[in-house]
């Protein structure tokens, strides 16, 4: 007896009869093999040892909303400490010109540390930032606005002296800025080296810091105006005043009244202009006032010009 199973495949060509022959002991194997794979198949299906538990599936969804709200919380640390980078330049910036302006000495290295430091990593790469470095540079220009400020507080003249304050009360506004504008008279674009604040005529003009009035004059473009010498270097100019209350050689201090806001001399309209110098380069005053006494810039009604 034979003791192999025979499969025949018949095609459409009865010539070609294919027969697959498989021993009984293989058979035997085979069976004993899958009928106790699909026993337990069908018993964990039955039982649903298969499917999650309940409590595994809670515990799996409130891991997954937890992972999407770090996820939420670490997008907006990201954008936290791109914000923090944004403030660290802008104290860095106001360190670099109150040493300039107070007339410490400013090194080169510390620029090109500012540049290679600072800076550096807010254009690094568009990756996510290090919170790391970023607190380190926090902690580096703390301390360094820190001894500043101690260094500063020591020299009392120095601080009395800085024209960091607005020359014109807060309702001014801050009709021109320091540009390079097309001028109001000629149209012909040139550097406007300072800046305009407008108000009512009459209303007073301080002085931004301490110092001795250098000169007072009457321009026939600037019209009443004076200058104030803060000493170091440093000088501060105002143009189109009504008049002046303070006469060559006087000691004044900062946010002392010297004179009232005009249109003398070739102006549009009642306004201040403003002018800082710092070792013989005009500068932008705006980069020098405290920023919280800065004015929001934006022209209500017409734009005095100088």
């Amino acid at each position: 007896m034979d003791d192999k199973f025979r499969i025949n495949f018949y095609p459409k060509d009865t010539s070609r009869v294919r027969s697959l022959a498989v021993s009984r002991r293989a058979l035997i194997i085979a069976a004993c093999v899958a009928i106790p794979l699909a026993t337990l198949g069908v018993w964990l299906v039955v039982t649903g040892s298969l499917h999650e538990p309940d409590q595994t599936r809670v515990l799996r969804k409130r891991l997954g909303e937890e992972n999407r709200a770090l996820e939420a919380r670490v997008g907006k640390l990201d954008q936290d400490l791109r914000g923090l980078h944004g403030e660290l330049a802008h104290l860095e910036e106001q360190k670099v010109n109150a040493l300039m302006l107070s007339g410490v000495e400013y090194m080169e290295s510390d620029a090109k540390q500012k540049s290679s430091g600072l800076f550096s990593f807010l254009h690094a790469s568009a990756g996510r930032p290090d919170p790391g470095v970023a607190l380190a540079k926090a902690r580096a220009i703390s301390v360094s606005l820190d001894s500043t400020l101690a260094l500063l507080q020591s020299r009392s003249d120095l601080i009395e002296g800085l024209p960091t304050s607005l020359p014109v009360a807060p309702a001014a506004i801050n009709t021109r800025g320091f540009c390079y504008s097309p001028d109001p008279f000629t149209g012909r674009k040139a550097l406007h080296a300072g800046v305009d604040f407008s108000q009512q005529a009459g209303a007073p003009i301080y002085a931004a810091g301490g110092g001795t009035v250098a000169s007072v004059e009457k321009d026939l473009l600037w019209g009443n105006c004076l200058r104030i010498d803060h000493g170091r270097g440093v000088e501060t100019f105002y143009a189109h005043l009504q008049d002046v209350s303070v006469k060559r050689g006087q000691k004044v201090a900062r946010g002392q009244p010297i004179g009232t806001m005009g249109m003398t001399g070739v102006a549009t309209g009642a306004h201040l202009h403003f002018e800082l110098t710092v070792r013989g380069a005009k500068v932008d005053p705006m980069n020098y006032f405290l920023p919280e006494l800065r004015l929001v810039s934006g022209a209500a009604g017409g734009r005095s010009g100088s």
